[in-house]
C-alpha cells in the first residue's frame, strides 16, 4: 500500500493541488482535472534475495506510463519525478521501522537509532532501474515472468555440486556486472535457499488500479475500448480502415483468431493476380 500511495501522489498531481489558493475538497467533482490520471496500473513484487543469495528484501514496482482520467480518457504520463518518489519512499519506510511493534525496549531503541543513522548519512532507498519502456506483449510477458515467478537462483548458475560444497556464479552489479564465482558449504547453501521461502499465505504480489482483479464496469469498458483502438492503430492503412469501418480484421482468422499469411493479392486494375509468399 505504501508504494501505491507514492505513485498516487504522482498521478493525482497532489503537489499542485496543495499549492491551490482556494482549496477544493476531494469529494468535489472539480478536485481532479482532465490531466490528472486517476486510474493507473501498478504491480508490486516483494523479493528477499540478492544475486549472491544473501538476505536483501526489496520491492519491484511495474508501472503503467499513463492511465485514465475522470472522463475515462487515456492520458499519457511520460515523466516521473524520481527524486520526489525516493524521498517519499524513504520517509514511509523509515516511519514504519520507527513506529513498529517490537518485543522489547532494546530492539525498539536499535530501530530508532538505525532510522536516525539512515537520515544522517542520507541513504537512498529508491532506484530507477528501467532500461526503457516496454511497449509490446512479448516484452511485458518476459519482464513479468522474470519477476513474478523467480527462484532465488537459476539452475544453470550452479556450476558444481559435491557431497560437501556448492559452487555457483552471479553477475555482480557493484563490479559492473562482472561474473563472480562463489563456493560455500552445502548446508549453508541450503540455508540460503530456505530463508527466502515466504510464510504460508504471505502475499508477495500486489496489483492496483486497472491491473487489479476487481474493477468497476466503467473502467473495464474504458480499458476494452482503449485496447481495441491501440491494436487497430498498429495495423497497416488497409487493415485499419477495414477494422474501423466493419470492426473486423480481414487478415485474422475469425475462428482461431490467428493472423493469416497473404498468399494472393487481387486488384481489378492489375489482372492477373500476383502471388506474395
Amino acid at each position: 500500500m505504501a508504494v501505491n500511495h507514492i505513485f498516487k501522489y504522482q498521478f493525482h498531481n497532489i503537489h499542485r493541488k496543495n499549492l491551490r489558493v482556494n482549496k477544493i475538497p476531494k469529494s468535489f467533482y472539480q478536485y481532479f482535472t482532465p490531466s490528472d490520471v486517476i486510474h493507473y496500473g501498478l504491480i508490486t513484487v516483494i523479493h528477499s534475495f540478492s544475486r549472491d543469495l544473501k538476505w536483501n528484501p526489496h520491492i519491484h514496482a511495474i508501472l503503467s506510463l499513463g492511465g485514465f482520467n475522470k472522463f475515462f480518457h487515456f492520458v499519457n504520463f511520460r515523466y516521473f519525478h524520481a527524486e520526489s518518489i525516493a524521498r517519499q519512499w524513504k520517509f514511509l519506510l523509515l516511519d514504519i521501522i520507527s513506529n513498529g511493534k517490537y518485543p522489547n525496549e532494546h530492539i525498539r531503541l536499535k530501530a530508532k537509532n538505525t532510522v536516525s543513522l539512515m537520515y544522517k548519512i542520507d541513504k537512498r532507498f529508491f532506484f530507477d532501474v528501467a532500461n526503457g519502456n516496454i511497449n509490446n506483449n512479448k516484452g511485458i510477458i518476459k519482464y513479468l515472468g522474470r519477476y513474478l515467478a523467480r527462484a532465488p537462483i537459476a539452475e544453470y548458475k550452479i556450476s558444481n555440486i559435491s557431497h560437501d560444497s556448492v559452487s555457483f556464479f552471479f553477475y555482480d552489479l557493484k563490479l559492473d556486472k562482472k561474473k563472480t564465482l562463489v563456493t560455500m558449504p552445502l548446508s549453508k547453501f541450503i540455508t540460503q535457499i530456505l530463508i527466502h521461502l515466504p510464510p504460508k499465505n504471505f502475499k508477495m504480489i500486489s496489483r492496483f488500479g486497472f491491473y487489479a482483479r476487481r474493477k468497476s464496469h466503467k473502467l473495464t469498458n474504458a480499458i476494452q475500448a482503449f485496447k481495441t483502438s491501440a491494436v487497430s492503430s498498429n495495423f497497416p492503412w488497409y487493415e485499419r480502415q477495414i477494422f474501423n469501418t466493419f470492426g473486423i480484421n480481414p487478415f485474422v482468422c475469425p475462428k482461431c483468431n490467428i493472423k493469416m499469411k497473404v498468399s494472393e493479392f487481387y486488384h481489378y486494375l492489375y489482372p492477373p493476380t500476383r502471388i506474395y509468399i
